[in-house]
């Protein structure tokens, strides 16, 4: 039995990390329910490089193409390859808001938010995914300039609080911003990247603790690590289909749900 709680687990992992509902309000509640450690931190972020990896693995040669032409450019001064370093510079500067603003979050003591939060956050999501499949960009990565990747940032750092999708929330900055889906997408799933690896270095001791636990622990932890790790990159096609369908609306629906029955649960077990 606790063996297929973990494999739960990994499951809602893999698939609300991609799809725009958030992983870490979902993951949170699953934790509740299931009765595995609510603020286990430790784990979420092992989770989330499950889903890291298989991010890595579905956008690879774009990713290779990235930092093959920023190494060109940077080092043997092709102006050819003048693109890929800017995308990677304007990636950076989306990436400086989450870092402040996480930074100041953890400052604050911040750790879990209460269930009734999330349930509130999970409707806000609702309303942020409404208004990114209800605008309709146009311009292409190619337009992008420093002052659309700061905005983009600053809608991510949103998506810190669980029940706030990051993808969803960088889909909505660059909604905002005027990118047509395709390449919203696309900036988004590569925010994803330095995201969890920044993640990853501020909970980097908390995750080595996990190998100081119990052998039948750790089987269970690999195993929802496998498990979040496959269904993050099916979720990855079901995500990029929906979008082209302009189906993104479903999952504000869906949050907005969701986000009314945990309030609504909370409230009447007394605002757990």
């Amino acid at each position: 039995m606790e063996f297929l709680k973990y494999l739960i687990i990994g499951f809602i992992q893999g698939l609300s990390e991609v799809l725009p509902i958030s992983s870490s309000g979902h993951l949170q509640l699953a934790r509740y329910l299931l009765g595995i450690g609510e603020n286990n931190l430790a784990l979420e972020v092992f989770l989330h490089m499950a889903s890291l990896i298989a991010v890595i693995a579905y956008l690879y040669k774009p990713l290779i193409k990235l930092i093959k032409g920023c190494f060109l450019y940077v080092f043997k001064k092709r102006k050819a390859y003048f693109f890929e370093a800017k995308y990677a510079l304007y990636l950076i500067i989306s990436t400086i808001p989450v870092v402040i603003f996480t930074l100041f979050i953890k400052w604050l003591g911040y750790e879990a938010s209460p269930i009734f939060v999330i349930g509130i956050s999970l409707i806000i999501n609702a309303f942020i995914l409404w208004f990114a499949s209800k605008k309709q960009g146009k311009r292409t990565k190619e337009q992008m300039n420093k002052k659309d990747a700061l905005i983009i940032g600053i809608f991510e750092s949103i998506g810190i609080f669980p029940g706030i999708s990051r993808s969803g929330s960088c889909l909505a900055g660059a909604s905002a911003v005027g990118l047509d889906k395709n390449d919203a997408t696309d900036y988004a799933f590569m925010l994803f990247i330095p995201a969890v690896i920044g993640a990853f270095v501020l909970e980097a001791k908390n995750i080595g603790l996990i190998f100081t636990l119990d052998l039948k622990t750790i089987i269970c932890y690999l195993a929802a690590f496998l498990i979040a790790m496959i269904t993050t990159y099916a979720a990855f096609k079901i995500l990029l289909k929906m979008i082209k369908k302009g189906k993104l609306f479903y999952f504000a629906i869906y949050s907005f749900i969701v986000g009314v029955m945990v309030f609504t649960f909370s409230a009447f077990y007394g605002w757990i």
